[in-house]
């Protein structure tokens, strides 16, 4: 394997001089979700963000910004690039309650963002959801929802939005 410069963002643990060294970022929790994802107008998608999390960035470059909100624990990145690549599935932030799914519905419509679709006792990932949809600029789709019942017997089914007849599940193509 060969070893990292020491200017370069990336080595392993045991070629680490500060391999024990505790993180600079604090947050709570012992872990929380990294995402980052290309996008191809950082600064039409800030808008977007900040809108999704309630929050401005915590950082900002001309082609990057980072969201860290506490609720949801999240560290979120978006990078500009000139072609972003097509994107499967989607992602998603859950609630505790369909109050909390109303309130991200009112924020967006406050906001500006357009909301796709909203569902209402849906069966999606093998339980049954109260949820709202929307797609980010560069096509990426979003869902904030609740689980109101841990289980039922479809993944995908024609009751969701991302519902394809063809495929007999989740295709946003």
């Amino acid at each position: 394997m060969e070893k990292a410069s020491a200017g370069s963002c990336c080595t392993t643990p045991s070629e680490s001089p500060l391999k024990h060294m505790q993180s600079s970022v604090q947050f709570k929790g012992a872990m929380r979700p990294h995402i980052s994802i290309n996008v191809a107008d950082v600064l039409r998608s800030v808008e977007f963000y900040q809108a999704l999390f309630g929050q401005k960035p915590v950082k900002t470059k001309s082609d990057y910004a980072k969201f860290e909100p506490e609720n949801p624990p999240v560290n979120f990145a978006i990078n500009q690039v000139d072609v972003p690549g097509k994107r499967d599935g989607h992602f998603g932030i859950q609630v505790k309650s369909k109050k909390a799914v109303q309130d991200f519905v009112e924020r967006f419509r406050k906001t500006g963002v357009k909301i796709e679709e909203t569902e209402s006792a849906v069966a999606c990932c093998y339980s049954v959801q109260d949820k709202v949809w929307l797609t980010d600029p560069d096509g990426n789709h979003w869902e904030v929802f609740v689980v109101t019942e841990k289980e039922a017997d479809e993944g995908c089914g024609v009751t969701c939005v991302c519902y394809n007849a063809e495929t007999g599940g989740c295709d946003w193509s």
